[in-house]
């Protein structure tokens, strides 16, 4: 996939320099950067924060190694999981198109006082390669908005 414009001029959405010897001694899986890519929040409640719906395009990096998940936006960490922490089981993994890869999950999981839905989508050509790389740690197939429909 084409990196997007703000990579490859400021390298914003790139793995941070000061963690990638860390990723690196941990073992990575799979990794892209410079992927473009859309924020999406469905009913969103936060401290200081709500958005019934919102969506904004994004520069970033995802990195799955033997140990964690890290994803930034620009520069900004986003998720950073063991694969150990039983709440990996409530991320959720799809392949909506080629080469497009959706996370997602209900926040108030991650974080505390938070309420609604964040998903990612990120253009890569290893959106097979994450898929089944968050797959084995055991992230679950779907989106988190089918999760909570079928809930109700």
């Amino acid at each position: 996939m084409k990196k997007t414009f703000l990579y490859r001029l400021l390298g914003l959405g790139s793995i941070p320099k000061q963690l990638l010897s860390t990723l690196e001694q941990e073992g990575i899986v799979v990794s892209d950067e410079g992927m473009g890519g859309r924020f999406i929040t469905r009913h969103v409640d936060g401290p200081g924060k709500r958005y019934r719906h919102r969506s904004e395009g994004f520069s970033g990096c995802l990195v799955v190694t033997r140990k964690r998940v890290i994803c930034y936006t620009y520069r900004k960490c986003q998720i950073n999981i063991s694969v150990e922490d039983p709440k990996v089981v409530n991320l959720y993994v799809d392949i909506p198109k080629e080469e497009t890869l959706c996370l997602s999950f209900e926040s108030s999981i991650f974080r505390e006082g938070w309420d609604g839905l964040i998903e990612f989508r990120f253009n890569t050509n290893k959106a097979h390669q994450f898929h089944e790389a968050l797959i084995k740690i055991g992230a679950q197939q779907g989106t988190a908005l089918d999760a909570c429909s079928s809930r109700q």
